[in-house]
């Protein structure tokens, strides 16, 4: 229910009532109230206990009518000034302001049975608007509806809002009128809660967008909350035993439980001092006229005592004064005053002499620890201090002073440290008794340690004069100078060495540089030094000669612009590897715009800086197109030569064939004749020896033309030597010598064409039988491992010189260069045997321990993995060696 009336008769009331002199202020705390005065705002400092005082600035205690008035006059003078000025403000009758009062927030502000508004806030804005004559009337609703009203501008002012940073810029706030404090109220069988942190694990009912709510959500409370529209159904929900606290200010939280019944079981806890309650009149945001006004209103009544007199009437804190009227009674009270007065200056001089006297025996104290620290300081220094006399004794010395020459208080300083009668001659240290000036020296001491002396004059205590004695030790100090000198003197030596290695290097770098000119500038081959960009920076005389510019013509320009885009398509990958660190040496033909088309050497070296990147390279350059002409033609001579020794192979092929048939047909007729029988033996062999060279010689010829073919297939090692030996038979019958095999005891395969391995493998068997005087040995071995086999023919021959070694197995070598050798051959076998291994991915060596001494020679193949074990070759007998002895025409 909203009710609205007019205050306007009591405004002038209030009005008159201020004007009547006769009303005393005084100011009364009571223990147990929440509600403190705003005197932080006035200019006043008061420790906030568990007592409430007014906001008014005025001290406690009882003021008679004259006192009263000479200390209430500058209000009295605001406040008339104020009626001065409204009056000319307010010529005109104003509106009646449309206030906006909360309900259930007793007693600052709620509703009577008839629904009116009542309160403390109430009447105290209704007090101060009469006083500024401001015409008012009242609205009656909940928090949020009044407060979200004001805003939208649906009301001029709130009676009661308290003041907090987030509402800050939305209205405007007059001066606090009052000042709470909240308290948590909580059943009489738990303990108080003294801060807020201490509830932080319990549950709390508090009223929908109060203070106490903004304030535990600002600090994190969200869960623990339990939010009511009205304190008192909080109330009522903690004495059910539900929940742990109610967050309330104290004074509304006490009249609710008394009001409620519920002062036997539920209690408040102490003042909270996390944060207050400033109570405020607020205006719509911007209108400061308004807010001004009500703050002279709100100072009006405070000053003319209606603040006192609605403070007690709704907040139960002031009682109201009673004053005697009787003269005695004021003399009384007087001389009460003054013997009062009189106690507390004697008791505050005692206080003082005390305080004095005890800041004296401090002052004294701190003199003697001061002293003492000093005298600590004196001895932990390292350095010697001491104190001597006019008449030369020691008044005092330091720990490191005694530490070194021992007791020394009383002595006569010459006496102690020299065993002299009379004073050195030549000590500095009492003319500063003379001149009264501080003096520094340097002194020797009988421990043979140098020492910086200091001294400077002094007064002891009573007047007479001393002098005070430092002395450092700058032993260590001395020595490390004069290592620092010799330092200096070897750094400088150094130096001077340095500088002159620097110049011999130097004039050597000259030298260098002048030889490298020299050498570079008269050097056949062309040179030159090209940056990162691909310019030339330097060229030597041969490079200017060959291509027909000057230096000066190609310095700064690109390799395509000297020699054209064809010379740098040919070059360009060459010039970007040697750019990117790599040194380079390739042949090449390059189309050169001038010059035509050349075949070069060329050489490429980069050129680092201290960082490692490349900042160019150097280019070494050969014309040899001259020698890759002479190399095509003896390429060319090459190939005719195989051609023509096919040729004549070929030719000497033909003819055989008829011989060896004539042959046949005269061992056929069967003639006696015995020299016919030899003749006829003698050209059978010579044809077959011939017809062997023939076939290497056609062999050769085509390995050469690369026009042989090799039928490869999956081959057992044992089948290749089998088919050897029996090849090499007649030979090594013929002479007589003993073949000894070692076979391993597994099957090892490899990829070939039988023929031609078999006939590498033959063709060292023969050289061995060849190179072997007759009765010989020899051993043919076959080594397998995982990767290759090895096929070792060794004898007791001849052997070979390790010089010749190399030159086996080129064409046409002959160890033996004479015409009547006796073993003939062109020297064909050897050049074929490594023909034939390379083109089946091996290769063949021989190797001998000088002439004499036999020789061996071994071909190495690639393995077959996995081939068969089944059927072993017919030439294995189950043992590891097969030997064939006495093998010639008598067996």
């Amino acid at each position: 229910m909203v009710e609205q009336y007019d205050l306007g008769d009591c405004s002038r009331q209030l009005t008159a009532r201020f004007m009547r002199h006769g009303k005393a202020l005084k100011l009364q705390g009571t223990t147990g109230s929440d509600i403190v005065s705003s005197k932080r705002l006035y200019g006043r400092n008061r420790q906030l206990e568990s007592r409430v005082l007014p906001p008014d600035g005025v001290e406690p205690g009882l003021v008679g009518p004259f006192g009263l008035w000479f200390e209430a006059w500058p209000l009295r003078l605001a406040f008339i000034l104020g009626l001065i000025f409204s009056g000319f403000a307010w010529a005109e009758p104003d509106r009646p302001l449309v206030v906006g009062s909360r309900v259930g927030f007793p007693p600052y502000a709620d509703v009577d049975a008839e629904g009116r508004p009542i309160g403390f806030a109430v009447e105290l804005f209704a007090a101060a608007a009469a006083a500024v004559e401001i015409p008012v009337t009242f609205r009656s609703g909940r928090w949020d509806t009044v407060w979200q009203a004001l805003k939208a501008g649906e009301l001029d002012a709130l009676a009661l809002v308290a003041r907090i940073d987030e509402r800050e810029g939305q209205v405007e706030f007059t001066q606090p009128h009052t000042i709470g404090y909240d308290s948590f109220f909580v059943r009489t069988d738990r303990p108080h809660i003294h801060a807020i942190g201490q509830a932080r694990s319990l549950s709390i009912i508090v009223s929908r967008s109060d203070a106490a709510h903004r304030a535990l959500v600002g600090r994190g409370f969200t869960h623990q909350l339990v939010i009511v529209d009205r304190l008192a159904d909080g109330f009522r929900l903690l004495a059910s035993g539900q929940h742990d606290a109610v967050l309330a200010p104290k004074l509304q939280g006490e009249m609710l439980v008394q009001t409620s019944g519920l002062a036997g079981v539920i209690e408040a806890g102490p003042l909270l001092k996390d944060y207050r309650r400033e109570f405020c009149f607020a205006v719509r945001k911007g209108d400061v006229q308004l807010r001004d006004r009500l703050d002279r209103g709100l100072a009006i009544v405070r000053a003319n005592g209606e603040y006192d007199r609605l403070y007690r009437k709704w907040l139960g804190i002031y009682e109201t004064p009673t004053f005697p009227v009787k003269h005695v009674a004021w003399g009384a009270g007087a001389i009460a005053v003054l013997l009062a007065l009189l106690g507390l200056w004697t008791r505050q001089l005692r206080r003082q002499v005390a305080l004095r006297t005890a800041e004296l025996g401090r002052a004294v104290a701190a003199v003697q620890a001061e002293r003492e620290r000093l005298h600590e300081v004196l001895q932990a220094l390292p350095v010697s201090v001491i104190l001597l006399s006019s008449d030369y004794r020691i008044a005092f010395a330091n720990r490191f002073f005694e530490e070194r020459y021992g007791k020394a208080l009383g002595w006569r300083c010459h006496e102690y440290l020299f065993n002299r009668v009379e004073p050195c001659e030549r000590c500095e240290t009492f003319k500063v008794l003379e001149t009264n000036a501080p003096l520094n020296w340097e002194w020797t001491g009988p421990d043979g340690n140098d020492y910086q002396i200091y001294d400077f004059p002094f007064t002891d205590t009573d007047g007479s004069p001393m002098i005070m004695e430092v002395g450092i030790d700058v032993t260590e100090i001395n020595r490390a100078k004069q290592a620092l000198r010799e330092v200096n003197a070897s750094l400088e030596r150094r130096v001077a060495e340095r500088t002159a290695e620097l110049e011999a290097a130097r004039r050597e770098a000259e030298e260098a540089r002048d030889l490298l000119h020299v050498t570079m500038e008269n050097a056949p081959a062309l040179m030159s030094y090209i940056d990162a960009d691909g310019r030339y920076r330097r060229v030597n005389k041969a490079y200017e000669q060959w291509f027909g510019y000057c230096g000066q013509e190609l310095y700064g320009r690109h390799i395509a612009d000297v020699h054209g885009e064809a010379a740098w398509r040919s070059l360009a990958p060459y010039v970007e590897r040697a750019l990117a660190g790599e040194q380079l040496a390739f042949e090449t033909p390059v189309c050169y715009a001038k010059g035509g088309t050349r075949w070069i050497q060329a050489t490429y070296s980069p050129d680092l800086d201290a960082a490692g990147r490349v900042r160019g390279f150097v280019a070494h350059v050969l014309d040899i197109t001259e020698r890759k002409q002479a190399e095509d033609a003896l390429r060319e001579t090459d190939r005719r030569k195989d051609e023509f020794l096919a040729m004549l192979a070929h030719e000497l092929r033909n003819p055989l064939a008829p011989i060896r048939n004539a042959v046949q047909i005269m061992r056929r007729l069967g003639a006696t004749d015995a020299k016919l029988g030899w003749a006829r033996d003698v050209v059978d062999r010579q044809v077959e020896h011939l017809t062997r060279l023939v076939d290497d010689l056609l062999d050769v010829s085509r390995i050469s033309r690369g026009k042989i073919e090799l039928k490869r297939e999956p081959l057992s090692v044992c089948e290749i030597v089998q088919r050897a030996v029996e090849t090499s038979r007649p030979l090594i019958e013929a002479r007589r010598h003993r073949l000894a095999m070692h076979l391993p005891s597994e099957t090892v395969g490899v990829e070939g064409d039988l023929v031609r391995l078999a006939q590498s493998v033959s063709n060292l068997l023969n050289n061995a039988a060849k190179y072997t005087d007759e009765g010989g040995l020899i051993s043919l071995t076959v080594e397998p491992s995982e990767s290759d086999v090895t096929i070792r023919v060794r004898d007791t021959g001849r052997g070979i010189d390790p010089a010749q070694a190399a030159s086996l197995f080129d064409l046409f070598y002959q160890v033996d260069h004479t015409l009547d050798r006796a073993e003939g051959g062109l020297g064909i076998g050897l050049c074929l045997v490594k023909r034939l291994v390379a083109m089946h991915g091996g290769d063949v060596w021989a190797t001998s321990e000088g002439l004499g001494k036999g020789s061996e020679f071994a071909i190495r193949l690639p393995r077959l993995p996995d081939y068969p074990a089944a059927h072993p070759p017919a030439v294995r007998n189950g043992t590891s060696e097969r030997r064939i002895a006495q093998l010639g025409p008598s067996s």
